[in-house]
């Protein structure tokens, strides 16, 4: 059991013949383990090596209480682990460096065929450390809904920024809000555009995925940008555009009594300029209720128009 924390096989019978007898000798111990009592003592020198028994004062061994002494030793490991996970990195980096220098070519690969896609795309996406850009728009290979957050939950629960810019028709299918108030609550930053020139996902500011045609019937073909000045324009698109969206999600201000959470995701619609069939779409609701909400706000906010009262309230923080 205890193998996957560093701890062999002998030596964990040892330690948990320790544990039931605290007070034995190394020759009890040995006898209990039905082994010599130079292979226990080689085995105690590296239980108490991983901090698992200690020498007293009369010069015997006991037991670290489990708990405790696991829980550092697993600490222990994990910082390994992540220390290995560096050098992979610096490795993989070495790597590709060494083949671009051999063949320049490597710095953009193409690939095809949408089962090779989906995979190349989680490992970039389960590779990710720190930082993951995204352009979402149309077409999707699978229509937007619940197994996004099964796809985005990992990254998002290991810690690594996540901001993803989304044209106005990727947030104007049905329940599509719900879904991405869902990734902002796990910690997705999200903003939304008119439009977007493509797909887009940069990891790490290391490695980017780009379609290679803006035709909307295609997706079976992308190129995987690794580190150039391509790289680079990229982030920086992404970056300009960033500047430019506006959130998607709630906002923090100040809102008044008479503000009802429907009026909030009415402005919030509004201000990403969808269309009121759009709007009807996502809320669930008929045009004739939508248009009675939307007048409401608008009368809220004195405003004269529709983009006005979404943008006033985007001001004003409440949404």
């Amino acid at each position: 059991m205890l193998q996957a924390a560093g701890v062999g096989k002998f030596d964990e019978r040892i330690y948990r013949a320790l544990l039931r007898r605290p007070s034995a000798s190394v020759a009890e111990l040995a006898d209990s383990g039905g082994t010599t009592a130079s292979r226990t003592r080689r085995a105690l020198r590296r239980l108490e090596h991983l901090g698992l028994v200690r020498r007293t004062e009369t010069n015997r061994v006991a037991p670290v209480a489990p708990d405790a002494a696991l829980a550092a030793l697993i600490q222990r490991r994990e910082a390994e682990l992540g220390q290995v996970r560096a050098e992979i990195i610096e490795l993989a980096e070495e790597y590709r460096t060494g083949r671009i220098e051999a063949h320049p070519e490597g710095l953009i690969e193409v690939v095809t065929g949408q089962e090779t896609i989906s995979r190349r795309a989680r490992e970039l996406n389960d590779g990710a450390q720190s930082e993951a850009l995204v352009f979402d728009k149309p077409p999707y290979v699978f229509q937007p809904g619940d197994h996004e957050v099964a796809a985005e939950r990992p990254l998002l629960e290991r810690g690594v920024r996540a901001r993803v810019i989304y044209s106005r028709e990727a947030v104007s299918a049905p329940q599509r809000l719900t879904i991405l108030a869902r990734l902002a609550a796990l910690g997705e930053e999200s903003r939304v555009l008119p439009d977007l020139p493509f797909k887009l996902r940069i990891y790490d500011r290391r490695v980017a995925l780009v379609p290679l045609t803006t035709d909307r019937q295609s997706t079976d073909s992308v190129a995987i940008v690794h580190q150039s000045s391509l790289l680079t324009a990229l982030i920086a698109l992404f970056d300009a555009y960033w500047e430019q969206a506006q959130p998607v999600t709630d906002g923090t201000g100040d809102r008044p009594a008479e503000l009802t959470d429907d009026d909030v995701a009415v402005l919030r619609l509004l201000s990403t300029g969808l269309k009121d069939e759009a709007i009807a779409r996502q809320l669930g609701v008929s045009l004739r209720t939508l248009r009675r909400r939307v007048l409401r706000v608008m009368d809220l906010l004195h405003a004269s128009t529709r983009f006005q009262a979404g943008a006033q309230a985007m001001r004003r923080g409440w949404i």
